[in-house]
């Protein structure tokens, strides 16, 4: 499991901005051709899909590598901040993302190295990719919802 949200982190970045290239190009290229039926298709969804999904491990690697964190929990808890007691205890958790510097576990003084919006971050974009593509399948009904022709009445001739 680590290695692949190692993985996805390290990747995710670069494949981001490339899939966020092509949802632009499509969404320039349907526009244009003012075809709604294009734009409501599998593969637009599908696209937000794994742009959120690349969006889950970026927000993810930024809040691993946030600030001073690349560097060694234990050595970093080590210092003291703002005149407080060095912290000695350090526990740390993958997911969702988590480290602490305490005096003990459970500490209400304890120090949190993760920014605080990281982690709802990382839950509303996989929330963002899962409905995306759950939706993907279903476009061609959303797409005659949205698109019914309007109905007319018959002629009396």
């Amino acid at each position: 499991m680590i290695a692949f949200l190692f993985a996805l982190a390290v990747i995710s970045p670069f494949a981001g901005v490339l899939v966020l290239g092509r949802l632009a190009v499509h969404l320039v290229v349907t526009v244009r051709r003012r075809s709604a039926a294009d734009l409501l298709g599998p593969f637009t969804f599908l696209l937000a899909a794994l742009l959120a999904l690349c969006a889950v491990g970026s927000v993810y690697i930024w809040g691993l590598s946030y600030g001073v964190y690349v560097l060694d929990p234990d050595e970093v808890c080590g210092y003291a901040l703002y005149g407080e007691r060095e912290k000695t205890v350090v526990w740390e958790s993958s997911f969702p993302l988590s480290v602490h510097c305490a005096d003990h576990p459970g500490d209400p003084g304890g120090r949190q190295l993760i920014p605080g919006w990281v982690n709802p971050a990382v839950m509303a974009a996989a929330a963002t990719a899962a409905a995306c593509a759950l939706a993907a399948p279903l476009a061609p009904l959303l797409r005659r919802r949205v698109l019914k022709e309007p109905t007319t009445a018959p002629s009396d001739s």
